[in-house]
């Protein structure tokens, strides 16, 4: 058994080795996995989507604002409440608290020293940040983690289904993209990231693998978390969901 696990460790050291570059499929333009909830892309749409910022009753100098993730007005519910509670325990690592209820849809969580509450109908109350600059970057780091529970427009159903291939509706069959694994910062958590899924699945050949399958499949699902919170734009932040994706396809098949 020793001798297989490390013949384990090896192969996955020698997978972030080799890989310089991964084929990924093409999603149609109206899924969310393309369009992303980047608020500034929102605040192109228009300027109501941050409502309102004043100053923190509990805390001198400090500000709490209302930011809205979504695009359209009328959409009662833009994120999946239990699909909303699964992304952030990935990532619970990062969070000094957090709390999350499924039935009432509302999630809180203490990051970075702020407070932040996440609606089912798409609405983040960002709390204790030092200006509107912040308010900004908070918001769009916690629109990155929330992404995958988005309900897109295509499928009806969360966007992480769309990653995942469950959903069939808004991958495009005949065309795939071929990503050079070099020129993306941060490469080397995406590299990470397939090496840990890579382990997750020859660990279910070992006899007793299966602590070793979960523990590798987590990382690979908070490092795919962590690389989309972390890019530069929502095209490459999206081969991180794109992994989370592969991630729970492997977990549940």
């Amino acid at each position: 058994m020793l001798k297989a696990k490390s013949n384990l460790i090896r192969k996955g050291i020698e997978m972030a080795e080799k890989l310089t570059q991964i084929i990924v499929p093409k999603f149609k333009d109206e899924c969310s996995l393309s369009k992303g909830v980047e608020v500034r892309d929102l605040l192109k749409v228009r300027k109501e989507a941050v409502l309102y910022v004043q100053p923190c009753v509990s805390e001198r100098g400090k500000l709490m604002a209302d930011v809205e993730l979504k695009r359209d007005e009328a959409k009662a519910q833009l994120i999946d409440p239990a699909t909303l509670c699964s992304m952030l325990e990935v990532h619970r690592r990062r969070f000094a608290e957090l709390k999350c209820s499924p039935s009432l849809g509302v999630a809180k969580i203490k990051f970075k020293g702020r407070e932040i509450s996440i609606f089912k109908n798409g609405k983040l109350k960002i709390q204790r940040a030092l200006d509107k600059e912040e308010i900004l970057k908070v918001a769009n780091s916690i629109s990155r983690l929330v992404w995958g529970a988005v309900i897109c427009d295509v499928c009806g159903e969360p966007t992480i289904n769309c990653a995942s291939g469950k959903c069939g509706r808004c991958m495009v069959k005949e065309k795939a993209l071929t990503v050079r694994l070099d020129e993306l910062p941060n490469a080397e958590l995406l590299i990470e990231g397939y090496s840990n899924l890579r382990n997750a699945i020859e660990a279910l050949k070992l006899e007793g693998g299966r602590n070793e399958f979960e523990k590798a499949l987590q990382t690979a699902r908070y490092l795919a978390l962590f690389f989309a919170a972390e890019a530069p734009d929502k095209e490459t932040a999206g081969l991180g969901l794109i992994l989370l994706g592969e991630a729970e396809r492997v977990g549940k098949g």
